[in-house]
């Protein structure tokens, strides 16, 4: 059953004409009498007494008129729904973030959207960028605001928005914190406190310790940067953390001859079709970011 054949069904039975139906729904009598002929070949049923120049319902077309009406309805109720929300964002709009994002990067930016969008729900997910990323690829969650990926899955469209410049961290009384400059060997001699194994932030770090990685004195992996922060600045271990993080508890020095940088931003799949309050939440990024 096709909407075409309903719109028919309906024009024929309230003007009682094939001609007339075809007049209304501005096609050709033959294309009204054959989306007929379909309706009733598809329902096996005859729904019209062809009497004089009048097409009466027969007692099989009146019982099908109060469900064709009740179809077209619902249908114009859809799409007035969607026009809805064509004007102007509103409903559930569930997302994904890490615990470092959501507390540095996102409360202005969350604060401004339910201001500006007040009938939108936030959902709000706190996980790790890793599970995030996993998720978005596999349909479960529509849009992330995360660390991205230095090599994305196919399926993932990242856009960065924010750029973490990373640095070596230590406590004010760490042997290291008067030096102007720190090398990869100088740190071998002291604990670390790293991000997990696996996660996007780890993988740039081994990439800056690669020669000697393995000889690294890891006392401590954590998704959490906070809690890196506080261990760090307790003494018990040198890491790598944002700028952003320092405070008067750490002192931050750079890598000798590098610079070290990731992206932070948005992830959303490819090909899928975004949800106006998506779009909207990403066009309030794309802003923050400039």
């Amino acid at each position: 059953m096709h909407i075409s054949q309903i719109n028919a069904f309906l024009a024929v039975s309230e003007l009682q004409s094939f001609s007339l139906a075809a007049e209304r729904l501005h096609i050709t009598q033959p294309a009204v009498s054959k989306r007929i002929r379909q309706l009733e070949d598809n329902m096996n049923t005859v729904l019209f007494d062809r009497i004089g120049k009048k097409s009466i319902l027969t007692p099989s077309g009146q019982a099908l008129l109060p469900h064709a009406e009740r179809i077209l309805l619902e249908l114009k109720t859809y799409r007035a729904g969607l026009a809805r929300e064509h004007d102007k964002p509103s409903g559930r709009l569930s997302l994904a973030t890490s615990h470092h994002i959501g507390l540095h990067r996102l409360p202005q930016v969350l604060r401004d959207f339910k201001i500006k969008y007040p009938k939108v729900d936030l959902d709000l997910h706190f996980m790790d960028s890793e599970d995030a990323c996993v998720a978005i690829a596999n349909n479960e969650l529509e849009l992330a605001i995360v660390t991205l990926p230095e090599s994305p899955d196919d399926r993932l469209r990242l856009e960065p928005i924010w750029i973490d410049v990373l640095q070596i961290v230590l406590a004010l009384d760490h042997p290291l914190a008067g030096e102007a400059l720190i090398d990869s060997e100088q740190l071998l001699d002291y604990p670390a406190i790293l991000p997990s194994s696996g996660t996007f932030t780890r993988r740039i770090i081994n990439r800056y310790f690669a020669t000697n990685k393995e000889s690294m004195k890891i006392i401590l992996e954590t998704n959490y940067l906070e809690t890196i922060k506080v261990m760090v600045s307790a003494n018990l271990g040198w890491s790598m953390l944002p700028i952003s993080m320092l405070d008067h508890t750490l002192v931050g020095k750079p890598l000798s001859g590098f610079d070290i940088r990731r992206s932070l931003g948005i992830v959303t799949r490819q090909k899928r079709t975004l949800s106006l309050s998506s779009k909207a939440m990403i066009s309030m990024l794309v802003a923050a970011k400039a």
